[in-house]
C-alpha cells in the first residue's frame, strides 16, 4: 500500500507540532499582575509590560495625592501542571534604605489557579509628615515573589485647593488709577 501525499501530511504535522509549541510555550509559567487604584482610576500593569527595558530598570510610575490611600491587587497566576509556593512580600524604599513593610504572605498556588494578595498603602506607611505647598516625594514600592522583584515608583504631592472656600470671595486686584 502506497501514501500518495505522505510528504504532505509529514509536513502539515510538523507544522501543526510548531504551532502547538509555539502556543504552548506562550501560555505555561508563572505570571504576575498589578492593579493599583489611586484617585478612584485603576491602572493595570500586565505580565508584559514588566518585561519593557524602561519598567525593568527603573519601575513602573504612578502618582497620588498626598494622605490618599493607594490600593495594591496583586495577582499570581500559575500555568504549570505542579503546584508553585512562594513567599510575596511587599516593602517600602526611599533612597535606597527600606522605610517599611507594607505586606508579606506565604502562598500556595494549585497548578492553573491563580492566587490574589490585597494590601493598601497610606500616608503613615510613607514615614513623612505632611508636604508643603509646591513640593513632592517619590518613594519606590518593591513587590517580591521568589526571585522576582517589581518596582513601583510613587510620586505624591500635596493637595492643593482649586476654588475658595463658599461664602468667601477671593481678591480682586485692582488696578492703579491712570494719570
Amino acid at each position: 500500500m502506497k501514501i500518495r501525499n505522505l510528504y504532505l501530511y509529514l509536513a502539515l504535522a510538523c507544522f501543526a507540532a510548531i504551532l502547538a509549541i509555539f502556543v504552548v510555550d506562550g501560555y505555561m509559567g508563572v505570571y504576575d499582575k498589578l492593579i493599583l487604584t489611586v484617585q478612584e482610576r485603576e491602572q493595570v500593569i500586565e505580565p508584559d509590560q514588566w518585561q519593557q527595558r524602561w519598567v525593568k530598570e527603573s519601575g513602573f510610575g504612578t502618582s497620588a495625592r498626598w494622605g490618599e490611600p493607594i490600593g495594591f491587587k496583586y495577582q499570581i497566576q500559575n500555568r504549570t501542571f505542579s503546584t508553585y509556593s512562594t513567599a510575596v512580600e511587599a516593602t517600602i524604599w526611599r533612597g535606597g534604605e527600606k522605610v517599611a513593610q507594607l505586606h508579606r504572605e506565604d502562598v500556595i498556588i494549585p497548578s492553573f489557579d491563580e492566587a490574589t494578595l490585597n494590601w493598601t498603602v497610606t500616608a503613615k506607611d510613607f514615614g513623612e509628615a505632611g508636604l508643603k505647598a509646591g513640593e513632592y516625594g517619590e518613594l519606590t514600592v518593591r513587590v517580591t515573589f521568589g526571585d522576582v522583584e517589581r518596582k513601583i515608583i510613587l510620586s505624591y504631592y500635596p493637595e492643593t485647593p482649586s476654588y475658595p472656600e463658599k461664602g468667601t470671595i477671593p481678591p480682586v486686584p485692582v488696578p492703579a488709577p491712570v494719570r
